[in-house]
């Protein structure tokens, strides 16, 4: 990596890092009436200040890698458009796609080891109520369909 882009990098990486991190627990937009996240049904699943913490401790943890690798997603779609710009052999660019979807691929199961580390905390009674939660607000969010005429 050139010296460019390992400053962009350590750039992007510093100003992510230094900002908090609190929204990644958010499933959907929130409004004043619509709860969000685990901890909105924190007396509902009767969640333990314990398992609290390392809920919060392992959703910081994922947004601090997500951030690692979004940025090194950006670095590697500028590295696409310069070798589209430069109309480069097709195998560079090959490789160029390639790393990128090396990253989206290590987002996805940063996200879904997460995903099971926080289920992993719950017990197995506190894990079947919050699938269902979320069941409820998937439906909820899908659009209503038409009435038939």
């Amino acid at each position: 990596m050139n010296l460019f882009k390992t400053t962009v990098l350590a750039g992007i990486l510093l100003t992510g890092l230094l900002v908090p991190t609190q929204g990644y627990a958010q499933t959907t937009t929130p409004s004043t009436d619509q709860k969000t996240t685990i901890f909105d049904y924190k007396k509902e699943l009767k969640l333990t200040d314990e398992q609290e913490q390392k809920i919060r401790q392992l959703l910081l943890d994922l947004s601090k890698q997500l951030q690692i690798e979004q940025a090194k997603l950006t670095l590697a779609n500028a590295d696409i458009e310069e070798l589209l710009k430069k109309e480069a052999e097709l195998e560079k660019i090959k490789e160029a796609v390639n790393r990128e979807a090396a990253i989206r691929a290590t987002i996805t199961y940063i996200d879904l080891a997460t995903g099971r580390q926080i289920n992993a905390v719950l017990t197995s009674a506190q894990l079947k109520q919050w699938r269902e939660i979320q069941e409820k607000a998937r439906q909820a969010q899908k659009p209503k369909s038409a009435p038939a005429r």
